[in-house]
């Protein structure tokens, strides 16, 4: 009789074996994965001192940008953005303000800034450690450059087509005003020239234009920098604090981690139930064979 009963139950033994062995693929692959990102995450080198690309007579016309993201503790973030903003307004000769703004952490967001200068070549540097280095009462490493990204806009056509089209068009002026100076010509001839002139003129100063500002676009270089709240609290419950201020995030993935593994789940389910059903056909045939022997045995 006890073999009887294993018998019986050995099917919903394998139903268990079975839903934990999907359960334990997938938390395998998600473990994989995760692993992966955490080894691409300590492989990648931390960013190199700044160093400006731009240098003195090249031959190529290059209009430079350069975006930096620097690390701070939540509540230094107002402090560096204010130090950045006011350092630009006290050199206004030779920084240009383009762009401020700040969001104070509320909830699970933390806080966050941005401030973006115009400088000549020889500022930027200067600015670039100013905005990177610790303030009055700070230690060194309580400021962390995360990542900085420098992207270079070769305008040496843009520059050659704008100053051949100005070209042309003053040459167009001169031969205008040489033609209006004629003694010979009619009041409506008069008429026209004047008309094309005036067009012409409109055309230079929107050519001139444009090309000053292309020049001050080689000239310059726009510096962007962020201000993120990427460093741990401190004080002894500082994992705890940290964990607590992104409960949400934390919650978030968790939920979608459980979402994947339920979708991930769905199509193996008619095979793990496939495979069960298979596997309790195959029991009861060995039952029925082997009832007839145990029978002869008791007999």
């Amino acid at each position: 009789m006890s073999r009887g009963v294993a018998a019986g139950r050995l099917p919903r033994g394998c139903l268990f074996a079975a839903v934990a062995a999907l359960t334990l693929l997938a938390g395998c692959s998600d473990a994989r994965r995760e692993v992966r990102q955490g080894r691409e995450g300590a492989d990648a080198a931390a960013p190199a001192p700044f160093v400006s690309a731009a240098r003195e007579g090249s031959a190529a016309k290059l209009a430079y940008r350069h975006d930096l993201t620097v690390g701070l503790a939540p509540d230094r973030v107002a402090p560096h953005f204010a130090a950045a903003r006011d350092r630009c307004l006290a050199e206004a000769a030779t920084c240009t303000l383009l762009n401020s703004s700040i969001r104070d952490g509320s909830g699970t967001r933390p806080p966050q800034a941005q401030i973006q200068v115009r400088l000549p070549h020889e500022a930027v540097a200067p600015y670039v450690a100013f905005v990177t280095a610790p303030l009055p009462g700070e230690a060194a490493g309580d400021v962390a450059l995360i990542e900085q990204a420098t992207r270079a806009e070769d305008l040496t056509a843009s520059i050659a087509d704008t100053g051949r089209r100005l070209a042309q068009l003053n040459d167009y002026r001169t031969r205008l005003t040489a033609l209006a100076e004629k003694p010979d010509n009619r009041a409506e001839d008069l008429i026209k020239i004047a008309g094309e002139l005036a067009q012409v003129q409109s055309q230079i100063e929107e050519s001139e234009g444009t090309r000053r500002g292309l020049d001050e676009r080689v000239d310059t270089e726009i510096v962007t920098v962020n201000f993120r709240a990427s460093q741990a609290r401190a004080g002894a419950f500082a994992p705890v604090q940290e964990v607590w201020a992104r409960s949400g995030p934390i919650l978030g993935e968790s939920a979608a981690t459980a979402l994947r593994f339920t979708v991930a789940s769905l199509p193996w389910l008619p095979i793990v139930l496939l495979a069960i059903l298979l596997l309790r056909l195959v029991w009861r045939i060995r039952r029925k064979r082997a009832q007839p022997a145990r029978n002869r045995l008791e007999s």
